[in-house]
């Protein structure tokens, strides 16, 4: 019965845990060393991880090198593994990174070590069942190990997945990270959010007023006011003829469902009605003026008789 019960409560912590278990864990459900060596020896286990164990070597999890490291260390997983694990990134990097408070960390533990004397409780939660540094500081973290646009990336992915916001990004750097790496850049990035929407929008008057000089694109009239179904609507950039605009688009524009619900009515009331929309995000508008002249000009000419 002794040996059953460990049986479960170990089946029950490794689907926890990615199929591992960690050597202090195996002691305290009840296994001796003996029986942890016999195991290995038997390969019925695998030591993944400096006093961690794959006591589930049959299935494949690909988190589980990342857990093992965060449990080899009495860490937590950070930077772009935390950044994977919260959606703001698309890959797991190939080493593990996980951070962990100033000092030793294990012999033979294969992961990029992050160490800090600066790692709050409240910087720390968890997430697919591991120690994982929260959103503000997984985010804080990455501005010290990747470029600019990469960072621009993952901060418009938390921003679009409701994790953060742009002013509580700046909150953050300026309470708790001021001179810290990764701090000045994810400011940097965070302040590009502020009122993003009209620099978005004067980054497309730009291009325009460059297109109708370049490529012979008709002037458009801007902050055009139309009427649909007694609502009012003003558009940015208007081409009343070929019945096209031109608006700026970004994430923190739409602060609530309500507004997103909004905003897609709108958007559907003017395409009933005969209007052709262009909309573009700043990152798009800062970096690929060529495809906001190239989609217009392709527009405006479908569009004439």
């Amino acid at each position: 019965i002794w040996d059953m019960a460990d049986e479960l409560a170990l089946q029950r912590l490794a689907a926890r845990q990615h199929g591992l278990a960690s050597r202090e864990q195996l002691l305290r459900l009840g296994f001796t060393a003996s029986q942890i060596r016999g195991r290995v020896e038997r390969h019925m286990w695998h030591r993944i991880a400096p006093r961690v164990y794959d006591v589930a070597p049959a299935s494949f999890d690909p988190l589980r090198s990342l857990h093992a490291s965060v449990l080899a260390a009495s860490g937590s997983a950070s930077h772009r593994s935390a950044a994977h694990l919260w959606g703001f990134v698309d890959d797991l990097p190939p080493t593990p990174e996980i951070l962990v408070p100033s000092g030793r960390t294990p012999k033979g533990l294969v992961a990029a070590v992050h160490r800090t004397s600066h790692l709050a409780r409240i910087d720390r939660t968890t997430v697919a069942g591991m120690s994982c540094t929260t959103p503000l500081r997984t985010l804080h973290d990455l501005g010290s190990v990747v470029d600019g646009e990469a960072l621009e990336d993952a901060v418009a992915r938390a921003i679009g997945r409701r994790r953060t916001s742009a002013r509580q990004l700046i909150r953050y750097v300026d309470r708790s990270m001021v001179g810290r790496p990764g701090g000045a850049a994810l400011r940097t990035v965070a302040e590009l959010y502020i009122d993003r929407r009209r620099e978005t929008k004067s980054r497309l008057e730009t291009i325009v007023d460059r297109a109708v000089r370049v490529d012979g694109i008709p002037r458009p009239i801007r902050q055009l006011r139309v009427r649909i179904q007694g609502r009012r609507f003003d558009l940015d950039l208007a081409w009343p003829p070929e019945r096209v605009f031109v608006e700026a688009d970004g994430y923190e524009h739409h602060s609530s469902p309500a507004d997103l619900t909004r905003d897609r009515e709108r958007q559907n009331l003017l395409v009933l009605n005969g209007w052709l929309p262009l909309r573009y995000t700043w990152r798009v508008a800062r970096y690929q003026s060529h495809k906001v002249r190239t989609e217009l000009l392709e527009a405006l000419l479908l569009r004439r008789p």
